[in-house]
């Protein structure tokens, strides 16, 4: 059987498929190399997806979307889709709008809950999805496929206040989404005011737009200060809306776009440690949460997905890196040259986790003043790192996991590694188990004896991870990178003028 969701939304347009068994994955972003890629007219996404995957729309079994009806449809059929959140067939208007014979329509939220099953070794007993605005909500809770209880916009949104704020603060971004995750490393430099959080106590998740209200906070001269404490004010503020849903050791699955706030998780981690937090937790999970409704309503089962989270259905190389480009690697590693590399099929998220990275030695004093000169980031980011999953606990207090979605505390003195210890002593870490990334780091320790590297994403600022080897090679060009390498191939000039 052939099923095929995809996830028309408003920003970060993508798609999945499943082909009898297997399940395939795409954000177009990384294809069309525009950041927060949006497919507007939708009617464009018959085409899209038949290029991708080479298929012909006909030949698929059953179609699931996802979309906000009353920005992505004309007026007249705006009111063909009701306000379910739950599986609903689409009006036969919609369905030759979209260009299909029928098909089926789920909610934003939904499809956000039911998105984190391939990270799931039995059923969440909870989930939790916090985001900006989905389906008119801000969040929304769901247990046994039912809602428990949802937000009301009009008393504000977590992810809207974090973006406001941030604009405020003179914080830029080629698309407003990202602003929030800009503001996550800038609070970090403020300093946590107590009697004003003494004064936010009494708010909870109904009182967002006055948590936020600006007016409130008295030292105009200290808005650095004023977000550290909202931030520190939320962190608490979800631990105790968590505790109101669930207990302690319940498998909760939490998603939506607040949950790439990696403070935030790292608190909720240390309350809920069976928390199941996705790579995919924005809206690029979408077309993965409304897909497992289909194959449950079809009776397939589908456990996991292969390779997982290395499975964008991007440009790969063709070859894998040898041992001896793994020493070359290693060598100009050990030698403080930036690498970036562009290993098999990219990463599901946001971040870069090894096949679509800049690595660099983490002990370069002032290192982060290298990587931002090729990147062109703002000073105040903090970058991650990704270290041997052994040597966690000699090094750091905290969490990691495969994904990079907490932050993590230096044992010691961070001074030494310099390029990935945040303002507060803090790294936010992938836990390296696998791959051509786990070769590259045991003969990096043996040679340096250090277990890790500086692991950002293979990008500029503004722009999307690579998709291409082109993207990757064109990357090298045009910045200070010292080198890139894409599958067994290490460009080292940049007067390489053979086409890629």
């Amino acid at each position: 059987m052939r099923i095929l969701s995809a996830a028309l939304v408003n920003h970060d347009t993508n798609f999945c498929f499943y082909d009898n068994g297997k399940i395939k994955y795409h954000k177009l972003e990384r294809t069309k190399q525009e950041k927060r890629y949006v497919l507007y007219p939708i009617q464009r996404w018959k085409k899209e997806v038949e290029n991708l995957w080479n298929i012909k729309i006909d030949e698929i079994d059953d179609i699931i979307f996802q979309f906000d009806p009353y920005n992505m449809l004309p007026n007249y059929l705006k009111n063909k889709i009701s306000n379910s959140d739950f599986l609903q067939k689409l009006d036969s208007d919609v369905c030759s709008y979209l260009g299909v014979k029928s098909a089926w329509f789920i909610g934003h939220h939904y499809s956000h809950a039911k998105s984190t099953w391939m990270l799931e070794d039995k059923k969440s007993d909870i989930q939790i999805v916090i985001d900006g605005l989905g389906d008119g909500r801000p969040w929304t809770i769901y247990k046994d496929d039912e809602i428990l209880d949802f937000g009301d916009i009009k008393k504000g949104s977590i992810g809207w206040g974090m973006r406001d704020a941030g604009k405020f603060l003179g914080i830029k971004a080629i698309h407003q989404n990202d602003i929030a995750g800009k503001l996550m490393g800038l609070q970090s430099y403020g300093n946590v005011d107590y009697d004003f959080l003494n004064k936010l106590s009494i708010y909870n998740m109904d009182d967002i737009n006055t948590i936020f209200d600006k007016s409130l906070w008295k030292n105009e001269s200290s808005y650095i200060d004023w977000i550290r404490t909202i931030h520190f004010k939320i962190g608490n503020l979800l631990v105790d809306f968590f505790k109101k849903y669930t207990n302690k050791y319940d498998i909760i699955s939490y998603s939506g776009g607040v949950a790439q706030n990696v403070v935030w998780n790292t608190q909720l981690k240390n309350n809920f440690p069976n928390i199941i937090i996705p790579p995919h937790s924005s809206d690029e999970g979408i077309s993965l949460g409304a897909i497992k409704v289909l194959l449950d309503y079809h009776g397939i089962t589908i456990l996991k997905i292969n390779n997982f989270p290395y499975c964008q259905s991007d440009i790969a190389p063709p070859k894998s890196p040898s041992d001896k480009t793994i020493d070359r690697i290693v060598e100009l590693l050990s030698n403080n040259k930036t690498v970036g590399v562009y290993f098999g099929n990219g990463e599901i998220g946001p971040r870069a986790l090894g096949n679509r990275s800049i690595l660099m030695n983490p002990k370069i004093k002032n290192g982060k003043n290298k990587i931002n000169d090729i990147k062109n980031r703002e000073y105040y980011r903090p970058f991650g790192a990704v270290i041997l999953e052994k040597y966690f606990d000699k090094y750091f207090n905290g969490f990691a996991d495969e994904y990079m979605l907490y932050t993590s505390e230096f044992k010691n003195s961070s001074d030494v590694y310099d390029s990935i210890s945040h303002i507060d002593n803090t790294c936010r870490l992938q836990i390296c188990k696998d791959g051509n990334i786990k070769k590259i780091l045991e003969k990096f320790n043996e040679k340096t004896d250090c277990p890790m590297l500086l692991n950002t994403s293979l990008n500029l600022s503004g722009k999307p991870i690579a998709g291409y080897p082109q993207d990757a090679f064109s990357l090298f060009q045009s910045s200070n990178l010292d080198c890139v390498v894409i599958g067994d191939k290490i460009y080292e000039s940049k007067f390489w003028i053979r086409r890629i």
